[in-house]
């Protein structure tokens, strides 16, 4: 089966799925009741309901009876890399920016990125020149819409970093296949591409991903 990812509004996780903050762990409540932005909670709570309703389809359970649990390396607080108490095995993912949300579930590593393109600002060439190979910078500079191409490049390396693939010091030293449609590859990475008016979006994963928008319903 191939791995699982939806994305869409965060407004439409509930909308399709119901009283979603009761999937979430007293941890997982206490961490979204502390942020101080109404729409921060609803993009913490909608993220971290996707990944349980990515992972059931995954593994053919209910998502009540999936815990997630984020650790961190470095301190006791819970945060970090999650990944599911009932099946360790399975590789899940998560992210939300500014009213927008996705989630990913794998039988192996997998990682996904969001980045809202609500601002039309000029483009940064100091950022991009950071975070883009040569063979990139030369696509941007001859592309219609450099800044969200840019945004397209960023969130696929993302994706990668959160597989553990690349690191964000290193990012300018890796040159990804041109943008298109659908899926690319790097290596031995399946880059699964998503975009909406307002956001881009990256999977990463080793097999196939089955994505899914939410406003096609959950």
């Amino acid at each position: 089966m191939a791995a699982v990812a939806l994305a869409g509004r965060t407004a439409e996780v509930p909308a399709g799925a119901g009283d979603v903050r009761e999937l979430l762990t007293r941890t997982e409540r206490d961490r979204a009741d502390a942020l101080r932005s109404a729409a921060d909670r609803d993009d913490f709570v909608a993220a971290h309901a996707l990944v349980r309703l990515c992972a059931a389809r995954l593994l053919r359970r209910p998502a009540r009876s999936l815990t997630l649990v984020q650790s961190c390396d470095e301190c006791d607080r819970p945060h970090g890399r999650p990944h599911l108490a009932e099946a360790p095995g399975i590789g899940v993912s998560l992210t939300h920016t500014r009213g927008w949300v996705a989630a990913a579930a794998a039988h192996g590593p997998v990682g996904v990125d969001l980045e809202a393109d609500d601002d039309h600002g000029p483009m940064n060439w100091n950022v991009a020149e950071r975070a883009c190979g040569p063979a990139e910078l030369a696509g941007l500079r001859a592309h219609p819409d450099p800044r969200r191409a840019f945004l397209r490049q960023w969130v696929r390396k993302e994706s990668l970093v959160k597989v553990g693939a690349a690191a964000l010091d290193d990012l300018g030293r890796i040159d990804l296949p041109p943008l298109g449609t659908g899926t690319s590859r790097w290596r031995d990475w399946r880059l699964t591409d998503w975009s909406a008016p307002g956001v881009v979006g990256c999977v990463a994963a080793r097999e196939p991903v089955s994505l899914r928008t939410l406003s096609a319903g959950l």
